[in-house]
């Protein structure tokens, strides 16, 4: 069984609009764990060690940046996830690493266990449900330990990827910077699935909003006047109802953010 490692977007004809080939964009990669039955508190032994393999990547610069989330709702054997490992990548993340640099990563960690024993207690805890590797499309803010995110899964439709990402850009985008400056803490972001591809993926795109605490969450934002705010000229009703011809929203996950690394 493959291991996972520490860290915490759909058809492409359907998202024409591309960066200018001199920027470098933003890439996460997912990785969707799942505990074994009765096996949560040997899983929570094992992370520091986990976490030691994720900084030595971040402090060699083949990732930014790494963080691991718990999930919230839906939680227990109904979620698909238990926890989220994100490894974020200025640009295209590079190949897999080979056994040689695993090793040397290994080493370099200072994980007391040997390697095999590291592996028999990670796998004998979890197992890797799916991984995916999703393009940063624009954001306000950024996460940090401590913190929940509602991640939204989209299924844009086929032939409206360029006009959604102008829909969120010049709209509920503004709206995430105001918030952000009024409610310090609170963040957003917009990405699109790069792999795996497909007209029967699920979703092909997410919005994650991020707030500074529970409490926040349940209060959320003050949406009607923050829009009056960023966007006087513009109907809040009418814009929002343009959301449908556009998308649907299949599914709606909260989770709390446990640990970030940042070199």
């Amino acid at each position: 069984m493959r291991s996972f490692s520490v860290g915490l977007v759909m058809v492409v004809s359907v998202w024409a609009s591309q960066a200018p080939a001199q920027e470098k964009s933003q890439y996460l990669r997912i990785q969707c764990v799942k505990i074994t039955d009765g096996k949560l508190a040997e899983f929570d032994a094992i992370l520091p060690e986990n976490r030691k393999l994720a900084k030595v990547r971040v402090d060699s610069g083949r990732s930014t940046s790494s963080l691991v989330a718990r999930a919230m709702y839906p939680a227990g054997r109904s979620a698909t996830c238990d926890y989220h490992f994100v490894d974020v990548y200025d640009g295209f993340p590079p190949e897999a690493a080979s056994p040689q640099q695993l090793q040397a990563d290994f080493e370099k960690s200072g994980i007391t266990l040997s390697q095999v024993e590291y592996r028999a207690k990670l796998l004998g805890s979890s197992y890797l449900v799916s991984q995916e590797l999703w393009r940063y499309r624009g954001g306000i803010g950024s996460v940090s330990k401590g913190t929940y995110v509602r991640i939204n899964y989209n299924k844009v439709k086929p032939g409206m990827g360029a006009e959604y990402l102008k829909f969120e850009n010049t709209g509920w985008k503004q709206l995430a910077e105001a918030a952000a400056k009024d409610i310090p803490g609170t963040s957003w972001g917009l990405y699109t699935l790069a792999m795996p591809g497909g007209s029967d993926q699920p979703y092909n795109s997410m919005t994650v909003d991020g707030f500074p605490s529970w409490e926040a969450m349940g209060k959320g934002l003050p949406v009607q006047d923050l829009w009056k705010k960023v966007h006087p000229d513009v109907d809040y009703t009418q814009h929002m109802q343009k959301m449908s011809t556009l998308l649907d929203r299949p599914r709606i996950e909260v989770f709390r953010v446990v640990d970030v690394i940042r070199k």
